[in-house]
């Protein structure tokens, strides 16, 4: 028996010793990591990194990533090669062995916590990329989103696992979706600009609050019907200055600008938000916005794949 025990713990000191090598970390030069990145071996890399239970909860590796975050092209091909594989392994990213002989299934961002934020700070000012915009690198992962609405989600829930890397990745969300909404009112009312920019929009929050709902998280992000109508106060706030018709929402002028809700609020009641809010998505609908505004929702809904509040 004892001769059984001693093989046994052999076999496990065996077991645990194998795959538990450290991985080589990516180069440290953004041109050199590039062009491992966008090789056959890209995926591999990611793999390495992502999926091994760091001392550092990933912090050095993590590091590697910050020249994604970048404004230059080979930033955008970076954030690229990381979306692909992340939306790609989804899966496998979701339960990664942990533990004592890997028995504990984690998400990454429970096993490397540190890396996953800075994954999700890298990719932050590119999200707005992946459902519009021109950017040559992203334009097969525009395809993937248009093919795929869930794609996006998919994306962020890898962040979502991760309160901070969720927050991060979620306010980027709103901050993209902001742009869009506001380019939707610079763009001629019903314009193919105007309308694809509130799609664009749509979907991005769309995503965020299906993540956000699937993970059962408390990070704050708009359900349908508040993005709706935060959607509607952007753009008739754009467009109200330099209306000289503005009679549906008059009341709520004032010096020739749309008030805020809260000023609205404090004027009037609580009680006057509800008008407020379907007066200004009248108001946009009659300004050559219907369109726009349906796309928007249908957007929401396609991209979030949850029941919808």
């Amino acid at each position: 028996m004892i001769r059984l025990l001693g093989v046994l713990a052999a076999a496990v000191v065996t077991v645990s010793a194998c795959g538990t090598s450290t991985p080589e970390l990516p180069p440290d030069s953004p041109s050199e990591m590039l062009n491992v990145l966008t090789s056959d071996r890209g995926d591999d890399v990611f793999n390495n990194v992502t999926t091994y239970e760091w001392d550092d909860d990933g912090a050095a590796a993590g590091a590697r990533f910050t020249w994604i975050g970048e404004d230059d092209g080979a930033a955008n091909q970076g954030a690229a090669t990381m979306v692909e594989y992340l939306i790609s392994n989804h899966g496998e990213l979701s339960a990664l062995d942990s533990g004592f002989l890997g028995l504990t299934k984690v998400p990454a961002a429970q096993l490397n916590p540190q890396l996953i934020r800075d994954y999700a700070t890298a990719l932050a000012p590119h999200l707005g990329q992946l459902v519009g915009g021109r950017q040559g690198a992203f334009d097969s992962l525009r395809t993937q989103m248009a093919d795929d609405p869930l794609a996006l989600r998919t994306l962020l829930s890898v962040f979502v696992a991760d309160p901070e890397a969720g927050r991060t990745a979620v306010a980027a969300t709103h901050a993209a979706a902001e742009q869009y909404e506001e380019a939707a009112a610079a763009a001629p009312p019903d314009s193919d600009e105007s309308v694809a920019a509130l799609r664009a929009a749509g979907s991005l929050l769309g995503a965020a609050y299906g993540a956000v709902a699937l993970a059962d998280s408390d990070i704050p992000t708009p359900s349908s019907g508040r993005a709706t109508s935060e959607m509607a106060v952007r753009v008739a706030t754009i467009l109200v200055p330099a209306d000289p018709n503005a009679a549906i929402v008059s009341k709520y002028v004032e010096d020739g600008r749309l008030m805020s809700p809260a000023a609205v609020e404090n004027k009037f009641s609580d009680t006057a938000m509800r008008t407020y809010y379907l007066d200004l998505q009248n108001y946009i609908g009659t300004k050559g916005f219907e369109d726009g505004n349906n796309a928007f929702s249908a957007a929401f809904k396609d991209s979030s794949g949850v029941p919808l509040s």
